[in-house]
């Protein structure tokens, strides 16, 4: 009975976000913010501000960038091992009615690999650069909207992208915990 009430929530939460939100604006921006917050557009801005930083000896940020390319793909072998194991289809391969604006990558839905990959990230340079509260509220709030976007352009359930921002936020916590073991 909690499991039918729980995927009856979850579709109601996604046709809401999906179809109730709905607006041009959000149509515009919506598939754009989504794409920044995948993996492999995280792992190239990750090995750039390596590259960087190296380059120019800032090293308190190199180890920064090196934290966060480690979360990001410790994150990314968690949430594509969740996505074969848990075969879970799209919202607009089994629901009617669903506004798709982006194409995804795989077919598997569980979890959300752009909420993962967004949050490991987020959770490393927040707890990093924890003293800068603007910066913090930034990234949360980016990291969030990349989650939201999901749902919004049609290719996750809310469940997906919750359970991906949590596999994002541990695998960041399991970094810095390695790193602070050091």
């Amino acid at each position: 009975m909690l499991k039918i009430i729980l995927m009856n929530l979850n579709i109601d939460l996604f046709y809401f976000i999906n179809n109730d939100l709905a607006n041009p604006l959000f149509d515009v921006i919506m598939p754009h913010l989504s794409d920044c917050g995948g993996f492999v557009t995280l792992l190239v801005l990750c090995i750039l501000a390596i590259l960087v930083l190296r380059y120019y000896k800032k090293e308190k940020y190199l180890e920064i960038a090196k934290m966060c390319l480690y979360a990001l793909v410790l994150s990314g072998i968690i949430a594509a091992c969740l996505k074969l194991t848990y075969h879970s289809p799209r919202p607009f391969t089994v629901l009617e009615h669903v506004r798709q604006l982006v194409v995804p990558t795989e077919p598997n839905s569980f979890p959300s690999g752009h909420s993962s990959s967004s949050m490991s990230v987020v959770t490393v340079l927040v707890w990093c650069l924890r003293d800068n509260k603007i910066l913090i509220t930034l990234l949360i709030a980016f990291a969030l909207l990349v989650a939201f976007s999901r749902v919004y352009v049609g290719v996750h359930y809310p469940f997906d992208v919750f359970v991906g921002a949590l596999v994002g936020v541990v695998s960041g916590v399991v970094v810095l915990k390695l790193k602070n073991q050091k």
